[in-house]
């Protein structure tokens, strides 16, 4: 069961490398296949060009490397301090599924509700209260 910790973290790894390809053949597609006169912002992480989805899958790898750290340092504590259980490795793989939903849907709907507020907002939500209760319960057993 001790490795079993590690496949929640190789799965996160595994969505942003897909992400990040997603962005690199979107922005490739978006200069040499529509066209679209970049100048120099195709050096920055955010390519202004594109169409949405390109947009949306950029702005979802910037949160890829933002919100996921907590998630990773948890892991990592928890190996450290051999605090390994089943439980752990359950909420692991959810906090994954809620962020492999909410990256979804963030690349490929992202519509918004009551004045603004995301549809995916709850997909996040679920990712960091899962993420809370694993900082939570490693807290309680140290």
């Amino acid at each position: 069961m001790e490795y079993e910790i590690f496949s929640p973290v190789f799965n996160m790894f595994c969505l942003t490398t897909a992400v990040f390809l997603l962005v690199t053949l979107l922005r490739l597609k978006s200069i040499y296949i529509d066209k679209a006169s970049p100048g120099e912002d195709y050096r920055h992480p955010t390519f202004s060009q594109g169409n949405r989805i390109l947009l949306n899958a950029q702005r979802n790898l910037i949160n890829l490397f933002e919100f996921p750290i907590f998630f990773y340092a948890t892991i990592g504590i928890i190996v450290v301090t051999n605090n390994i259980d089943q439980t752990f490795v359950d909420l692991a793989c959810y906090f994954f599924y809620f962020r492999l939903a909410h990256s979804i849907y963030h690349i490929f709907g992202n519509h918004l509700i009551l004045g603004g507020l995301p549809v995916r907002a709850p997909l996040f939500l679920g990712a960091f209260l899962i993420n809370a209760y694993m900082i939570i319960r490693l807290c309680g057993m140290l």
